[in-house]
């Protein structure tokens, strides 16, 4: 007996107005596997990201989490959804301590409470000091960690990370992870874009690869290609689509 897959993309295409940013795209990623979504800049991973989001709604066929219509219970999938763009941007007059409590609030939780447990978190991210500083004026690495905190506080089954380790130093990075791991042990379903095709060798179980709004490929990366080939499994596949 198999699992039914907790994200279920079928057939979806995206047009804004005459432009088709996805045709066709469908993709299924199992529970608490961690997949690494590929492509170049403009192949749609953004757009299939907010489609998830339930932020856009598909022009023809359908998105699912858990079950849920990623558009129709839009409001539901939101809870069940943490997201780290590529470029986090905080109100300019809240420090770090108070953008976690005022996500936490938003989330129904007690803020005081989640941001004791979000604690030892804070502090193997070295944040500990700046946690009462505004957070607009955290580096660009600093304020990926902020980010990816905002994204897991709420226990959220799944998470979209977009390019999460632009900024991030050595050391950073391979905090994020050993996190990745843990959560996706724990059962988080975990989704990544990035051009760092080392990382997704080193972090990942799946990938699908995008390109021009299409999945050209997607499974098993030992399916995909040959250990240490992924780049130029990449480079042949989108070259020559």
């Amino acid at each position: 007996m198999t699992d039914a897959p907790f994200i279920s993309i079928q057939s979806v295409t995206k047009s804004f107005g005459s432009k088709t940013a996805l045709t066709d795209v469908s993709l299924d990623i199992a529970r608490g596997h961690i997949t690494g979504l590929l492509g170049p800049n403009g192949a749609g991973k953004t757009t299939l990201f907010r489609l998830l989001m339930g932020i856009l709604q598909p022009t023809s066929g359908s998105l699912s989490i858990d079950g849920l219509d990623c558009f129709e219970h839009r409001v539901e999938v939101k809870r069940l959804v943490g997201f780290l763009p590529d470029e986090p941007v905080f109100y300019s007059y809240l420090s770090g301590r108070e953008v976690l409590q005022l996500s936490a609030g938003m989330h129904g939780l007690d803020a005081d409470s989640t941001l004791d447990q979000l604690t030892p978190l804070i502090e193997r991210m070295g944040l500990t000091e700046s946690l009462d500083s505004y957070a607009d004026d955290y580096s660009r690495g600093m304020k990926k960690k902020l980010g990816l905190l905002l994204a897991i506080l709420h226990a959220p089954p799944l998470i979209i990370l977009d390019e999460p380790t632009n900024g991030l130093d050595v050391e950073s990075t391979r905090l994020f992870f050993d996190l990745m791991r843990e959560l996706a042990d724990d059962g988080t379903t975990i989704i990544f874009s990035t051009h760092l095709m080392d990382q997704v060798e080193r972090l990942c179980r799946d990938i699908a690869i995008i390109d021009s709004g299409q999945i050209i490929t997607a499974g098993a990366l030992t399916d995909i290609c040959a250990p240490g080939q992924l780049e130029e499994t990449f480079v042949e596949l989108t070259s020559s689509h």
